[in-house]
């Protein structure tokens, strides 16, 4: 919390897009699925967008793989998570390193794996959205960083907004007060 609030940010601003983002993601679940205009029609080589598209399946069962993977390989899957990775090998080098970095980088990773065994079986238009999705942010962000973002203007503005004292909101204090009197307590 200090780190946030001596650079002047609030730590609460990088939770609005998700929560903007959420009933659009749980509105893609449920319409892909069951989206009667989107039934029986191809694109690419998908033949269903409202089923998962197969470009590659197999009968029989193999141990573990058929039954976390499902009998079928989907190749908008294999993309969405390919691109995925980009995306997180693109944004990861963006990053500060920090303390327990290893970890979070891990899991960044872990994330695009887990989404392959995931979206494999669901629709091939939520696997196709999620790559076109994976893709835009890509080049949104390529052109942003090339284009408009000054990084010496933005370092200028940090270390001015570190060197202006901040003043500690009502909440703030009150935590710092009620530490105080619980440090005193167990100091008696």
């Amino acid at each position: 919390m200090d780190l946030y609030r001596k650079a002047g940010v609030n730590p609460a601003s990088g939770c609005l897009p998700m929560l903007v983002q959420m009933p659009v993601l749980f509105a893609m679940f449920k319409f892909f699925p069951s989206s009667i205009e989107l039934r029986q029609e191809s694109f690419l080589w998908a033949d269903d967008l409202s089923t998962y598209d197969s470009i590659f399946s197999w009968t029989g069962n193999i141990p573990f793989i058929t039954s976390f993977y499902g009998n079928h390989i989907s190749l908008f899957t294999i993309l969405m998570a390919a691109s995925t990775i980009i995306y997180t090998a693109i944004n990861s080098k963006q990053m500060p390193t920090q303390q327990g970095m290893p970890n979070m980088k891990l899991m960044m990773y872990l994330f695009p794996v887990m989404m392959l065994f995931f979206m494999n079986s669901l629709p091939a238009g939520l696997s196709y959205y999620y790559l076109l999705a994976n893709v835009i942010s890509i080049l949104q962000m390529t052109v942003m960083k090339s284009w408009f973002v000054n990084e010496d203007k933005i370092r200028a503005e940090l270390v001015q907004n570190m060197k202006t004292p901040k003043k500690k909101s009502k909440w703030q204090q009150r935590l710092d007060d009620m530490q105080k009197q619980q440090q005193a307590a167990r100091r008696k």
